[in-house]
């Protein structure tokens, strides 16, 4: 049965978290708002976590129905990417005004977090999307959603499936995977990639576009005073950049295979913790760095004031546990 109000609800706080830029006030008054629907119409709650498990998968844990739901309440996460990919949908739909796109998303969740809000901001003729997911629970309360804002018409295959092994069954003008944590540690984001990305044609977009871990030596009393004060009365702010431990986009599948070596330099007593930091670049500029998101929070690796170094290696590990692994070469005396 669809609900006007819902609707009504669920088309204006898409609208309002595309144009409110950092006005966090408005955004997580959108996102609440998206919550208060979408929990309403599926009865998949936050608090419920624990009621059903992660899928445990060759390639990384596909995280359960309520914890697939609590990444909608990353206010800031939830904005950038809805406006990525209302941009991604804008520039395909430019450059072919008389072509309906067909989209991909694979790890909907239970609320098809970063489409079903856009869809109401469109015609079927314009899109319509394809949805994935291996969680069956997700996609029943999914296909309550869809139901309720009458979204069936934007709706083409649902597929309750592994998207590391899915075969792509046609041409997309977009595709769309967000299975992250950050330090892309866990999940099968890597994985997903791999499998989607050599599938598609040279004109379709894949968001994100880019993942990339930068590896730094910090301060921690220079990072915690840049956390507690605004920019403009912080105290002087710098990190030592190493450089970049990978880069996985659309063009760079292989290079998460290789080690990367960094030599530690002599101010690591000025900038004794090495942390690793995630940027996501969903599309064009709408990027996601440390601190916006649960998925880009910097990861501590080593405190050269408990154990010195010469050298730090890093590299990716696949499989079941994702993760990136690291050593160090320590001083010779």
């Amino acid at each position: 049965m669809t609900d006007k109000t819902h609707i009504e609800s669920v088309g204006q706080s898409a609208k309002t978290l595309i144009a409110c830029g950092d006005d966090f006030a408005l955004m997580k008054q959108a996102v609440d708002e998206l919550y208060r629907v979408f929990s309403g119409i599926t009865g998949v709650r936050v608090d419920q976590l624990g009621a059903d498990k992660d899928i445990m998968l060759p390639s990384g844990k596909a995280i359960s129905t309520a914890a697939a739901a609590h990444c909608l309440l990353e206010m800031k996460r939830t904005a950038v990417f809805l406006r990525g990919i209302d941009k991604a949908i804008r520039q395909q739909l430019s450059a072919n005004p008389q072509k309906t796109l067909h989209l991909l998303y694979a790890g909907t969740g239970p609320y098809g977090t970063l489409i079903i809000p856009l869809l109401l901001l469109y015609k079927p003729q314009e899109l319509i999307v394809d949805l994935l997911d291996i969680n069956s629970v997700s996609l029943v309360a999914l296909q309550k959603v869809i139901d309720t804002l009458a979204l069936n018409d934007y709706i083409g295959e649902v597929y309750c499936t592994d998207a590391t092994r899915f075969i792509i069954p046609r041409h997309y003008d977009i595709a769309i995977s967000e299975t992250m944590l950050a330090c892309l540690k866990s999940e099968p984001q890597v994985a997903i990639m791999q499998n989607l990305i050599p599938q598609l044609a040279e004109d379709c977009i894949f968001i994100p576009e880019e993942i990339s871990i930068d590896a730094c030596l910090t301060n921690p009393k220079m990072e915690m005073e840049r956390l507690l004060y605004y920019e403009n009365e912080s105290p002087p702010f710098e990190r030592r950049l190493l450089g970049n431990v990978f880069v996985i986009s659309k063009h760079k599948l292989d290079d998460i295979k290789s080690r990367k070596t960094f030599s530690i330099p002599d101010d690591a007593i000025v900038f004794p913790v090495l942390n690793l930091f995630t940027t996501v670049k969903v599309f064009d500029n709408e990027i996601l760095t440390d601190n916006d998101s649960s998925i880009t929070l910097p990861k501590r690796f080593y405190d050269f004031r408990r154990q010195s170094a010469n050298e730090v290696v890093f590299w990716y590990v696949q499989g079941e546990k994702p993760r990136i692994e690291s050593g160090i070469v320590q001083p010779t005396f």
